[in-house]
């Protein structure tokens, strides 16, 4: 992967780039007069995209405002239709009764800042991962059981206008779901076992849940509920961020998702069990709590393969983020003890 621009670079082409092609006028009125494009700021937010703070100062009336807006940058070419799926998504997501950011410009071609890019609206607030280090007793109290909640009015809203995003444009009716979800698992505990790993008991427990994973009643996922992309003013939740992985699928996915990374933060490993029973009891769909956990244990896996990736073939990706990295390992060694005894002793 070659490396980013500088931020001035960054900056400068931007500037050009927006004036030129007058996608400025998709940022700020058509009336106002550009006064200064601040140098990004890089932010810690996913392990695959570069994420930026960007401000843009602007006059009206003789009134200088601020707008603060998110600059994505995407450096890997693996998936090339990740630029347009993530920028499609969040256009349908708008109207719908959670907050999520407006997108505003796409550039696919990578001439301008070395990759493909987009710039979307800065959701207030900052991440709960930092946002936890400060939190009081009665912080947690308060963000718990408004999280599940949250989960709850996102995995309850009926959102017809979704499906799989591919070359010719969206698919509405995708694979049967049990097939998508063990063939997701199937990849990451391959890719372990030529990585040396003994995943033999793992896939034969996750193969036990076959019958389990065919459902009539799918909900809108958000895909990747972890501390990095849940923003907070306080205790007070203000959106998502990162519907990359967002579609329709078993709202258990979310909830076990929720509670393996509550597992990766010591602030938050405490309260799982009380993140668990706020869902569980609000959610009330019939025969989740045995999903939630197999989706824990599919989210160890598949986080765990992608951890060894990185360890193994991007250098650069675990010097970024090698700590949080070696946590999932380590959490997915006990998820795999877990099972290992499961299945062992014949409970499944």
């Amino acid at each position: 992967m070659k490396p980013l621009l500088p931020v001035e670079d960054i900056q400068k082409r931007l500037k050009k780039y927006l004036i030129d092609t007058g996608n400025l006028w998709k940022l700020i009125p058509q009336d106002a007069k550009l006064l200064f494009i601040k140098t990004p700021e890089q932010i810690q937010s996913g392990m695959s995209n570069k994420v930026y703070f960007l401000d843009i100062l602007f006059e009206v009336m003789n009134r200088e405002i601020r707008k603060s807006v998110v600059l994505r940058i995407y450096p890997e070419k693996h998936d090339p239709l990740k630029p347009q799926r993530e920028f499609s998504k969040l256009g349908r997501l708008q109207g719908a009764p959670i907050p999520t950011p407006k997108p505003y410009v796409l550039e696919t071609k990578p001439d301008i800042l070395g990759y493909p890019f987009s710039i979307i609206e800065r959701i207030p607030g900052e991440t709960l991962e930092k946002a936890i280090k400060r939190y009081t007793p009665d912080d947690f109290k308060k963000f718990i059981p408004s999280f599940a909640q949250y989960l709850v009015n996102l995995h309850n809203y009926r959102f017809k206008n979704y499906g799989v995003e591919t070359p010719k444009g969206i698919i509405k009716e995708e694979i049967p779901y049990d097939r998508f979800i063990l063939h997701d698992i199937n990849r990451s505990l391959n890719f372990l076992s030529k990585a040396g790993y003994f995943v033999d008991p793992l896939a034969k427990w996750f193969m036990s849940f076959k019958k389990q994973l065919k459902l009539d009643r799918f909900s809108l996922l958000h895909g990747d509920p972890q501390p990095r992309n849940i923003m907070v003013h306080g205790a007070k939740i203000t959106g998502l961020i990162d519907w990359e992985y967002s579609r329709l699928g078993d709202p258990a996915l979310d909830a076990g998702w929720t509670l393996f990374f509550f597992s990766l933060y010591p602030e938050l490993n405490n309260f799982r069990h009380d993140f668990y029973n706020n869902y569980i009891t609000k959610v009330k769909l019939p025969e989740i709590s045995n999903r939630i956990f197999f989706y824990e244990v599919y989210t160890a896996s598949r986080m765990m393969a992608f951890a060894v990736s990185a360890r193994d073939y991007s250098t650069e990706k675990f010097k970024e983020s090698g700590v949080f990295l070696s946590k999932i390992q380590e959490a997915f060694f006990k998820y795999e003890e877990r099972i290992r005894n499961i299945t062992m002793n014949g409970r499944f």
